[in-house]
Order: C-alpha cells, then structure tokens, then sequence
C-alpha cells in the first residue's frame, strides 16, 4: 500500500527552472560565456549534472563554486519577484494533507530549496526534506529518494514519487519506488517509460489514482 508521496521540487512543485537558468546565464555572462536555455535542459534537468560538470566540459577554467555563489544569490532574488507555483500544485499538497505522508526529495543546495519552500509557503506539508547536499549521489542515483523515505519511516515499496524530469523517474524506479511523471514544457521529449504512470499535470493526481497503483 502507498502511505509516502515524495515530491520533486523544481519543474513539479515550482515553475522554477527558467529561474535557475536565468541565474546560472547571468553568472557565466560576468566571464563572458554563454550558457543558453537548451544546454540548461538537457545538461542539468535531464542529466542531473552539476557547474562543475559543465565547466569542466567546455574547458572552461572557472572557480565552479565562485559561479554557485554567484548563482545562489541571483537565483534567490529572481524567487523573490517571479516564483510560481506548478498549476494544481498547492491544491494537490492540501488535498493530500493527513490522508498519506509527504516528503520533498530535491537534488538542488538547501538555500535554493529552502528558498522556494518559504516563498510557497508549503514547509508545513512535509514530514521529511531531502536536498542533494544530504546524499552522496544526486538523481538518476536513488540516494535522495532513499534518504526520503528513512527519513519519513516509509520502506521503498510503500512510496509514490512525482517527477517531471527523466532523471528523477531513474532514480525512483532503481529506488524500487512506483512513479507518476509528469512532463513540462522542458521535459516533455525525456524518456518516461519507466514511470508507472505518466500525468498531463498535477490536477489528473487524485487519492483514488494513487491508491490504484497499490500492489
């Protein structure tokens, strides 16, 4: 039976992966290169690789932690002005709330998590919250949806993970987790095939829908 619902952050919870593109553009434009919104998709959303990843494939002799600071602090103000949340994502958390156990499993740093937990005022909801600076390996690794489910006293085939990118979808099925993707914009030419179910948005998610999935 499915008691835990891990939730993704970005791109699932919060319309915010343009904000972290946008943030990481600016900081790489201070050195004069160009990182443009396709080379985000595919490098960060759907690969799950890092600055230091990306630098060190373009020969480029950059301080990656000087640039996640850079970043961090743009990233943080673009929250500020423009955080969003995915359509029918506060809905479906209240809906949820006291019927299954929720936890937030994302592979991002605890500030720019933190960040957008404050801005959408959704911390209340989540018995456990996982950042990629709690595990050794971030998505398509399974470490942070493992980590959820300990931390919200779930064993793994107990547990439901909402994702939006391919990576995630990876990482819950290795996870022995069950899965329901839901596709973006930026995401809908990954591979879901190994998601249980895939959902045009959150709004298809129901109770009655995931209790269906039950083994």
């Amino acid at each position: 039976m499915i008691t835990t619902i891990i939730f993704d952050l970005d791109g699932l919870l919060a319309d915010t992966e343009k904000l972290h593109w946008r943030a990481y553009q600016e900081a790489l434009q201070v050195h004069g290169t160009v990182l443009t919104e396709d080379e985000y998709a595919e490098h960060w959303v759907r690969a799950g690789k890092s600055i230091g990843d990306w630098l060190a494939q373009h020969g480029l002799p950059l301080d990656p932690l000087a640039l996640r600071t850079h970043k961090s602090k743009r990233y943080l103000e673009l929250l500020a002005t423009e955080l969003r949340p995915m359509t029918g994502a506060l809905e479906l958390l209240e809906g949820l709330r006291g019927k299954k156990t929720l936890a937030l499993a994302s592979s991002s740093y605890r500030d720019a998590v933190d960040g957008v937990v404050r801005g959408l005022d959704i911390g209340h909801y989540f018995h456990a919250i996982v950042t990629g600076l709690d595990v050794e390996r971030v998505k398509p690794a399974p470490d942070i949806f493992l980590a959820a489910a300990r931390r919200a006293g779930a064993r793994p085939s107990q547990c439901l993970v909402l994702e939006d990118a391919e990576k995630g979808v990876l990482a819950a099925r290795e996870a022995g987790m069950s899965c329901i993707a839901v596709p973006t914009e930026q995401t809908r030419h990954h591979d879901f095939s190994q998601a249980t179910r895939v959902c045009s948005s959150l709004n298809e998610i129901t109770l009655e829908l995931i209790d269906s999935l039950n083994h």
